[in-house]
């Protein structure tokens, strides 16, 4: 599984992006799956994290947006519809099912109230401000309240610019999402489309726009920024290195103990050293491959453009698998994604040219994996460095073509972490990221701005 980060930017900007994914090479292992593992779908996207690394053999992920179709940023990509049906049903999502929406953005609470049309029925959803919307609503919420709790919906007033909803939203049969405001009507939408007959966990029912997601998915995103690494079957190593000196690589630990997963990896490291910490690079080589496939800066693999906690906030990243915590004496790091290995896992970090990090403490939870290799596919991170992007090109900052001696991969992309300016130049923020798969002459994906 390969681990990559990728987008396609214009802009005069120096950029550097880590992407994250999960791939598989065509070769394989040798061995045949007897079928294909079963995907996750709904809350079990959720609550089923562990099977983040399984392959999603017929799924397939989709990002539409209010991007300018004439390849500028008309409007800042605002308000760009399908089509009208009348002055408040302006349409920017229009999709056959079976599928599920998983995210939706809108700037503010622009372009509400929407319509959400599951299979036909039209669910009305609004934001508190829109009765108002000269005078935002301090504390603002989703409405109808209880299918949009937190943390899977916030409002600009928590995220200081954005709705978000990660509530899963499934129709059978078709979906369509109206702005009745076109004032600024910005948005992006991820939605994931399967083939007939593949193995779900569970059936796709249409969204009744009332019942609230499970308790349980929600208490186990209320968790993040903690250790959510599992418990049961575990081995736990720790260790420290007291110097890393500049440029040279030092191994953590080889593990050997297979088919197993890791669980977590963290670091810890002298509030005064993490700076220096962040540009250190961190690989990781499966099963004795010739190539790592972990390959990265430490501070953007943990989801950072830098370690550098400007206002001396308590998490300088604070997601689901990855966190950055800052203590009185000491930063923590921590990434929760499963990784697994079939031979052998070496973990090794790589001193940065330009300075030498101290007192370097780490910590690898792994457990033994059973599923078939066929199945899974390595984790990857890679990196890239564009230090005079030349204005109005794009940025290519993930190809996996001959990536680690292979031209054919299946996987999955699963993130990205991105830093841009040393300038103060901020017109990297309206490059439209676009994500091209499997030779496709159009975008799979294609986003307003970063």
């Amino acid at each position: 599984m390969d681990l990559a980060l990728t987008k396609l930017l214009a802009s005069s900007l120096h950029n550097r992006a880590l992407l994250l994914g999960c791939l598989v090479t065509a070769l394989g292992f040798g061995c045949a799956a007897a079928e294909s593992p079963v995907i996750p779908v709904g809350l079990d996207a959720y609550r089923q994290w562990e099977r983040w690394p399984a392959q999603r053999i017929g799924e397939r992920a989709y990002m539409r947006s209010t991007y300018d179709r004439t390849g500028g940023n008309e409007g800042a990509d605002a308000s760009h519809f399908l089509y009208q049906l009348s002055e408040t049903n302006n349409v920017t999502l229009d999709i056959a099912g079976p599928a599920v929406l998983y995210f939706a953005r809108y700037n503010h609470w622009h372009g509400s109230p929407w319509h959400f049309v599951v299979d036909g029925v039209d669910h009305m959803v609004q934001e508190t401000t829109t009765a108002n919307p000269n005078q935002p609503a301090a504390g603002s919420q989703f409405l109808p309240a209880e299918a949009f709790p937190a943390p899977l919906a916030l409002t600009w007033s928590a995220t200081k610019g954005a709705d978000l909803s990660w509530i899963p939203i499934a129709f059978e049969k078709s979906f369509r999402m109206d702005y009745s405001r076109t004032h600024y009507g910005t948005g992006y939408y991820i939605y994931h489309q399967y083939v007939g007959g593949v193995q779900l966990s569970q059936p796709i029912r249409a969204w009744d726009g009332r019942t609230p997601p499970d308790r349980d998915v929600l208490e186990l995103i209320q968790r993040t920024g903690t250790d959510i690494s599992p418990t049961n079957n575990i081995t736990e190593l720790r260790g420290s290195l007291s110097r890393l000196a500049r440029g040279k690589t030092s191994l953590l630990l080889m593990l050997a103990k297979a088919p197993a997963s890791v669980r977590k990896l963290s670091f810890s490291v002298p509030v005064d050293q993490a700076l220096a910490f962040g540009n250190t690079r961190l690989r990781l080589t499966w099963d004795g491959r010739k190539d790592p496939s972990v390959d990265a800066p430490i501070a953007l693999f943990f989801g950072a453009g830098v370690l550098y906690n400007r206002d001396g906030r308590e998490y300088l990243v604070k997601a689901f698998p990855v966190s950055v915590h800052y203590g009185e004496q000491n930063v923590d790091l921590a990434c929760y994604f499963p990784m697994p290995f079939f031979q052998s896992a070496r973990i090794e970090l790589q001193g940065a040219a330009e300075t030498t990090v101290s007192n370097i403490n780490w910590t690898i939870r792994y457990q033994p994996f059973t599923e078939p290799p066929d199945n899974v596919g390595y984790f990857h991170a890679t990196y890239r460095d564009h230090p005079n992007p030349e204005p109005g090109q794009d940025l290519v900052l993930l190809d996996t073509s001959g990536t680690e001696g292979s031209d054919d991969w299946s996987g999955s992309f699963v993130g990205t972490s991105f830093i841009f300016s040393d300038r103060a130049e901020l017109g990297t923020l309206e490059g439209d990221p676009r994500f091209f798969f499997d030779d496709s002459q159009t975008p799979q994906a294609q986003g307003t701005g970063t």
